[in-house]
């Protein structure tokens, strides 16, 4: 938790209207109100409400702090990792025989008709690389295995 904000309780009252059939007089509902705790973040030197996710509240003190972490996160991180991702596809781009290779053995393991304790995961990936010939990209087996199965 941080020191600069916190989260805060409240209570959100509901109102519903009453419900009245005429025809059916057994399914008439009188009106009545729910009341729910929710959250929302306020500076604590100032007492600023800072995030009530549009008026509603987050159900919960971890949900809000997440959410308010996200909001305020360090956008340059997003875009790091956006061009490498970028280039990590220029690289599946100009490496369409590895690519084919990877979709063939993920195939044949989805089938069972591999080794049972064969895993399609970033270890096996790596293994590809290196027996490949291709155990230098500038970006890991994980790295690749997240993309490749984003770019299917």
């Amino acid at each position: 938790m941080c020191e600069e904000y916190k989260a805060v309780p409240f209570t959100k009252i509901t109102h519903h209207e009453a419900v009245i059939n005429n025809d059916e007089p057994w399914e008439d509902h009188p009106a009545y109100d729910t009341r729910e705790t929710r959250y929302y973040i306020v500076d604590v030197n100032t007492g600023e409400v800072l995030d009530d996710a549009q008026g509603y509240g987050y159900k919960t003190a971890p949900k809000a702090y997440a959410a308010y972490a996200y909001k305020n996160r360090d956008k340059t991180k997003d875009n790091e990792r956006l061009a490498k991702k970028e280039h990590i596809k220029n690289w599946m781009k100009q490496h369409k025989s590895f690519v084919n290779l990877m979709d063939g053995y993920a195939l044949e393991m989805a089938k069972g008709t591999m080794a049972p304790g064969d895993k399609f995961d970033a270890k096996f990936v790596k293994k590809l690389l290196k027996s490949e010939g291709l155990e230098e990209p500038d970006f890991t087996a994980s790295e690749l295995l997240r993309v490749w199965r984003d770019y299917k």
